[in-house]
Protein backbone atom coordinates (compact mmCIF):
# COMPACT_ATOMS: atom_id res chain seq x y z
CA UNK A 1 0.00 0.00 0.00
CA UNK A 2 1.26 3.05 -0.97
CA UNK A 3 1.08 6.45 1.05
CA UNK A 4 0.47 9.40 -1.03
CA UNK A 5 2.24 12.36 -0.27
CA UNK A 6 1.88 16.28 -2.19
CA UNK A 7 0.88 16.83 -4.96
CA UNK A 8 -1.48 14.17 -5.65
CA UNK A 9 -2.95 13.80 -8.96
CA UNK A 10 -6.30 13.40 -8.22
CA UNK A 11 -8.79 16.52 -7.22
CA UNK A 12 -9.12 16.60 -3.20
CA UNK A 13 -12.89 17.35 -3.62
CA UNK A 14 -14.30 14.03 -4.55
CA UNK A 15 -13.22 13.46 -0.68
CA UNK A 16 -15.61 15.89 0.33
CA UNK A 17 -19.32 16.65 -0.72
CA UNK A 18 -19.07 20.18 0.51
CA UNK A 19 -15.80 20.74 -2.35
CA UNK A 20 -14.16 22.82 -0.21
CA UNK A 21 -11.06 21.07 0.74
CA UNK A 22 -8.33 22.62 1.77
CA UNK A 23 -5.02 20.83 1.21
CA UNK A 24 -3.76 16.63 2.40
CA UNK A 25 -0.38 16.45 2.81
CA UNK A 26 -0.82 12.68 3.40
CA UNK A 27 -3.81 10.14 1.92
CA UNK A 28 -3.82 6.34 2.12
CA UNK A 29 -6.19 4.32 0.30
CA UNK A 30 -6.19 0.41 2.00
CA UNK A 31 -8.04 -2.05 0.27
CA UNK A 32 -7.96 -4.91 3.06
CA UNK A 33 -7.21 -5.55 6.79
CA UNK A 34 -3.55 -5.56 6.91
CA UNK A 35 -3.21 -2.87 4.65
CA UNK A 36 -5.89 -0.65 7.27
CA UNK A 37 -3.46 -2.07 10.03
CA UNK A 38 0.09 -1.03 8.03
CA UNK A 39 -1.79 2.04 7.83
CA UNK A 40 -2.40 3.00 11.22
CA UNK A 41 1.46 1.62 12.18
CA UNK A 42 2.87 4.18 9.75
CA UNK A 43 0.82 6.93 11.21
CA UNK A 44 2.48 5.80 15.10
CA UNK A 45 5.95 5.65 13.43
CA UNK A 46 5.76 8.46 12.05
CA UNK A 47 4.15 10.43 15.13
CA UNK A 48 0.93 11.37 12.78
CA UNK A 49 -2.82 11.39 13.78
CA UNK A 50 -4.96 9.04 12.23
CA UNK A 51 -8.24 10.03 10.80
CA UNK A 52 -10.23 7.73 9.16
CA UNK A 53 -11.94 9.75 6.31
CA UNK A 54 -15.18 7.84 4.72
CA UNK A 55 -17.85 9.41 2.36
CA UNK A 56 -16.60 13.15 3.74
CA UNK A 57 -20.42 13.65 4.83
CA UNK A 58 -19.49 14.95 8.22
CA UNK A 59 -16.12 16.59 8.35
CA UNK A 60 -14.64 19.96 7.32
CA UNK A 61 -11.03 19.85 6.14
CA UNK A 62 -8.14 22.44 6.74
CA UNK A 63 -4.47 22.73 6.20
CA UNK A 64 -3.54 19.51 8.14
CA UNK A 65 0.34 18.62 8.08
CA UNK A 66 0.32 16.46 10.91
CA UNK A 67 -2.71 13.84 9.92
CA UNK A 68 -2.73 10.71 7.89
CA UNK A 69 -5.67 10.06 6.05
CA UNK A 70 -6.89 6.94 5.77
CA UNK A 71 -9.74 6.73 3.11
CA UNK A 72 -12.48 4.02 2.72
CA UNK A 73 -13.09 4.25 -0.91
CA UNK A 74 -10.79 1.11 -2.08
CA UNK A 75 -12.08 -1.34 1.12
CA UNK A 76 -13.15 -4.61 -0.39
CA UNK A 77 -16.75 -4.91 -0.82
CA UNK A 78 -18.95 -7.22 2.05
CA UNK A 79 -22.50 -8.24 1.85
CA UNK A 80 -23.11 -10.97 4.02
CA UNK A 81 -26.93 -12.25 5.28
CA UNK A 82 -25.21 -14.19 8.69
CA UNK A 83 -28.74 -15.62 9.67
CA UNK A 84 -32.02 -15.10 10.62
CA UNK A 85 -33.79 -15.73 13.86
CA UNK A 86 -37.14 -15.84 14.69
CA UNK A 87 -38.14 -13.75 18.18
CA UNK A 88 -41.76 -13.00 19.00
CA UNK A 89 -43.36 -14.43 15.55
CA UNK A 90 -41.27 -11.34 14.20
CA UNK A 91 -38.22 -12.50 11.45
CA UNK A 92 -34.91 -10.75 11.95
CA UNK A 93 -31.58 -11.11 9.60
CA UNK A 94 -27.88 -9.97 10.86
CA UNK A 95 -26.79 -8.63 7.76
CA UNK A 96 -22.97 -7.94 7.87
CA UNK A 97 -21.53 -5.26 5.35
CA UNK A 98 -17.84 -3.07 5.21
CA UNK A 99 -18.20 0.23 5.98
CA UNK A 100 -17.77 2.21 2.42
CA UNK A 101 -21.40 0.89 1.63
CA UNK A 102 -23.60 3.81 0.71
CA UNK A 103 -26.60 3.75 3.27
CA UNK A 104 -28.83 4.54 0.51
CA UNK A 105 -27.14 1.45 -1.60
CA UNK A 106 -27.62 -0.63 1.67
CA UNK A 107 -31.23 0.30 2.28
CA UNK A 108 -32.26 -0.05 -0.91
CA UNK A 109 -30.42 -3.45 -1.25
CA UNK A 110 -31.97 -5.18 2.15
CA UNK A 111 -35.47 -3.67 1.32
CA UNK A 112 -34.98 -5.88 -2.01
CA UNK A 113 -33.66 -8.56 -0.03
CA UNK A 114 -36.72 -8.57 2.21
CA UNK A 115 -34.93 -6.96 4.86
CA UNK A 116 -35.59 -3.19 6.49
CA UNK A 117 -35.42 -0.56 9.35
CA UNK A 118 -32.83 1.52 8.45
CA UNK A 119 -35.85 3.78 6.23
CA UNK A 120 -34.96 6.87 7.91
CA UNK A 121 -31.59 7.60 6.73
CA UNK A 122 -32.81 7.53 3.35
CA UNK A 123 -31.53 10.10 1.43
CA UNK A 124 -28.80 11.19 3.46
CA UNK A 125 -25.03 10.70 1.24
CA UNK A 126 -22.98 8.86 3.76
CA UNK A 127 -21.03 5.79 4.25
CA UNK A 128 -22.23 3.54 6.92
CA UNK A 129 -19.00 3.93 9.06
CA UNK A 130 -19.69 7.22 9.14
CA UNK A 131 -23.40 7.31 10.19
CA UNK A 132 -22.32 4.17 12.98
CA UNK A 133 -19.36 6.12 14.61
CA UNK A 134 -21.31 9.83 14.86
CA UNK A 135 -24.71 7.22 16.02
CA UNK A 136 -26.71 8.84 12.93
CA UNK A 137 -30.22 9.73 13.50
CA UNK A 138 -33.16 11.38 12.79
CA UNK A 139 -37.19 10.80 13.24
CA UNK A 140 -36.57 10.07 17.05
CA UNK A 141 -34.31 6.92 15.72
CA UNK A 142 -31.05 6.45 15.61
CA UNK A 143 -28.46 3.88 13.69
CA UNK A 144 -27.23 2.25 16.94
CA UNK A 145 -30.78 1.40 17.82
CA UNK A 146 -30.19 -1.50 15.00
CA UNK A 147 -26.62 -2.25 15.32
CA UNK A 148 -25.17 -6.22 16.57
CA UNK A 149 -21.32 -5.22 16.46
CA UNK A 150 -18.85 -3.84 14.80
CA UNK A 151 -15.39 -4.50 13.57
CA UNK A 152 -12.34 -2.18 14.19
CA UNK A 153 -8.95 -2.31 12.61
CA UNK A 154 -5.74 -0.06 14.35
CA UNK A 155 -2.18 -0.63 14.41
CA UNK A 156 -2.99 -3.95 16.78
CA UNK A 157 -5.45 -5.49 14.05
CA UNK A 158 -8.81 -6.26 13.87
CA UNK A 159 -10.87 -6.52 16.73
CA UNK A 160 -14.91 -6.95 17.37
CA UNK A 161 -17.08 -4.94 19.44
CA UNK A 162 -20.81 -5.92 20.79
CA UNK A 163 -23.08 -3.02 20.29
CA UNK A 164 -22.77 -3.38 24.76
CA UNK A 165 -19.48 -1.89 24.75
CA UNK A 166 -19.74 1.02 22.61
CA UNK A 167 -20.34 4.10 24.26
CA UNK A 168 -23.09 5.51 21.85
CA UNK A 169 -24.63 8.99 22.48
CA UNK A 170 -26.06 11.53 20.87
CA UNK A 171 -23.99 12.08 18.04
CA UNK A 172 -21.28 10.81 19.67
CA UNK A 173 -19.46 6.98 20.38
CA UNK A 174 -16.09 5.55 21.90
CA UNK A 175 -15.43 4.05 18.34
CA UNK A 176 -11.52 4.48 17.52
CA UNK A 177 -10.12 3.01 14.46
CA UNK A 178 -11.21 1.99 11.01
CA UNK A 179 -14.70 -0.15 11.17
CA UNK A 180 -14.25 -2.64 8.78
CA UNK A 181 -17.69 -4.07 8.95
CA UNK A 182 -20.71 -4.01 10.81
CA UNK A 183 -23.54 -5.81 11.73
CA UNK A 184 -27.26 -4.91 11.53
CA UNK A 185 -30.01 -6.47 12.90
CA UNK A 186 -33.00 -5.72 10.60
CA UNK A 187 -36.91 -7.09 10.58
CA UNK A 188 -37.34 -9.48 7.61
CA UNK A 189 -40.46 -9.40 5.94
CA UNK A 190 -42.58 -12.01 3.81
CA UNK A 191 -45.62 -10.11 3.05
CA UNK A 192 -45.23 -8.68 -0.54
CA UNK A 193 -47.66 -5.93 0.10
CA UNK A 194 -46.11 -4.53 3.23
CA UNK A 195 -42.52 -5.18 1.05
CA UNK A 196 -44.03 -2.59 -1.11
CA UNK A 197 -45.22 -0.23 2.04
CA UNK A 198 -41.29 -0.57 2.80
CA UNK A 199 -40.40 0.69 -0.28
CA UNK A 200 -42.74 3.41 -0.60
CA UNK A 201 -41.75 4.88 3.06
CA UNK A 202 -38.31 4.81 1.60
CA UNK A 203 -39.34 7.34 -0.75
CA UNK A 204 -41.22 9.26 1.60
CA UNK A 205 -38.08 9.99 3.24
CA UNK A 206 -36.22 11.01 0.63
CA UNK A 207 -39.07 13.60 -0.50
CA UNK A 208 -39.31 14.38 2.76
CA UNK A 209 -35.49 15.40 2.93
CA UNK A 210 -35.11 17.03 0.31
CA UNK A 211 -38.26 19.32 0.99
CA UNK A 212 -36.79 20.24 4.50
CA UNK A 213 -33.62 20.07 3.64
CA UNK A 214 -30.77 21.85 1.18
CA UNK A 215 -29.53 19.19 -0.80
CA UNK A 216 -28.91 20.72 -4.11
CA UNK A 217 -25.95 23.02 -2.69
CA UNK A 218 -22.49 20.97 -1.38
CA UNK A 219 -22.67 20.79 1.70
CA UNK A 220 -21.99 19.05 5.32
CA UNK A 221 -25.84 18.12 5.92
CA UNK A 222 -26.64 20.44 9.56
CA UNK A 223 -23.22 21.41 11.01
CA UNK A 224 -24.57 21.63 14.90
CA UNK A 225 -25.72 19.95 17.54
CA UNK A 226 -29.39 20.23 18.44
CA UNK A 227 -29.36 21.58 22.14
CA UNK A 228 -31.53 19.77 24.74
CA UNK A 229 -35.41 20.73 24.26
CA UNK A 230 -34.24 22.83 21.08
CA UNK A 231 -33.40 22.44 17.05
CA UNK A 232 -30.47 24.11 15.99
CA UNK A 233 -32.25 25.39 13.04
CA UNK A 234 -34.76 27.34 14.70
CA UNK A 235 -32.34 29.43 16.85
CA UNK A 236 -30.64 30.40 13.72
CA UNK A 237 -33.40 31.38 11.85
CA UNK A 238 -34.67 33.36 14.87
CA UNK A 239 -31.23 34.82 14.88
CA UNK A 240 -31.97 36.46 11.38
CA UNK A 241 -28.92 34.59 9.99
CA UNK A 242 -30.81 32.82 7.15
CA UNK A 243 -28.86 33.58 3.82
CA UNK A 244 -25.99 35.51 6.02
CA UNK A 245 -22.86 35.15 4.00
CA UNK A 246 -18.76 35.43 4.36
CA UNK A 247 -17.24 34.95 1.29
CA UNK A 248 -18.77 31.95 -0.26
CA UNK A 249 -20.17 30.07 2.86
CA UNK A 250 -23.47 31.28 3.74
CA UNK A 251 -26.55 30.18 6.02
CA UNK A 252 -28.80 27.97 3.40
CA UNK A 253 -32.11 29.88 3.23
CA UNK A 254 -34.03 26.41 2.97
CA UNK A 255 -32.91 24.72 6.32
CA UNK A 256 -30.55 27.27 8.88
CA UNK A 257 -28.76 24.37 10.28
CA UNK A 258 -27.39 23.82 6.41
CA UNK A 259 -24.28 25.83 6.03
CA UNK A 260 -23.37 25.71 2.29
CA UNK A 261 -21.11 26.46 -0.65
CA UNK A 262 -22.06 28.75 -3.12
CA UNK A 263 -19.28 27.87 -5.56
CA UNK A 264 -15.97 29.32 -4.18
CA UNK A 265 -16.22 28.66 -0.27
CA UNK A 266 -12.89 27.97 1.29
CA UNK A 267 -11.67 26.80 4.65
CA UNK A 268 -11.52 30.09 6.46
CA UNK A 269 -15.15 31.27 4.77
CA UNK A 270 -16.50 28.33 6.85
CA UNK A 271 -14.79 28.48 10.12
CA UNK A 272 -15.63 32.23 10.02
CA UNK A 273 -19.30 31.61 9.46
CA UNK A 274 -18.81 29.02 12.33
CA UNK A 275 -17.81 31.45 14.51
CA UNK A 276 -20.52 34.06 13.76
CA UNK A 277 -23.58 31.70 13.76
CA UNK A 278 -22.00 30.46 17.52
CA UNK A 279 -21.64 34.52 18.49
CA UNK A 280 -25.00 35.47 17.02
CA UNK A 281 -26.90 33.13 18.30
CA UNK A 282 -25.30 32.83 21.70
CA UNK A 283 -25.78 36.79 21.98
CA UNK A 284 -29.79 35.86 21.08
CA UNK A 285 -30.64 33.31 22.81
CA UNK A 286 -27.87 32.41 25.97
CA UNK A 287 -27.44 29.10 24.25
CA UNK A 288 -24.37 28.03 22.85
CA UNK A 289 -24.42 25.59 19.92
CA UNK A 290 -21.72 22.70 19.71
CA UNK A 291 -20.57 21.44 16.21
CA UNK A 292 -21.61 18.51 14.82
CA UNK A 293 -19.12 18.25 12.01
CA UNK A 294 -15.73 17.33 12.56
CA UNK A 295 -12.46 19.75 12.13
CA UNK A 296 -10.05 18.79 10.67
CA UNK A 297 -6.91 21.23 10.32
CA UNK A 298 -3.51 20.20 12.23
Amino acid sequence: MNILTKPFDFDLNILSPIKTVGSIEKICFPTCVSEVQEAFLYAKENALKPFVLGGGSNTLIGHPKNTLFISDRKYKSIWEVAEISDLKNKKYGNLIVSSNTSINFFITKAASERYYGLEFLAGIPAHLGGLTCMNAGAYEQNISDYIEWIAVVDDDGEKTILKEDLKLGYRTSNINGFISKICFKLKYEENDDYLNLIKGKIDKYINDREAKHDMKNPSLGCFFKNPENNHAGYLIDQAGLKSFKIGGAMVSEKHANFLINTGNATYEDFINLINHVQKVVYDKHSIHLDLEIKLIND
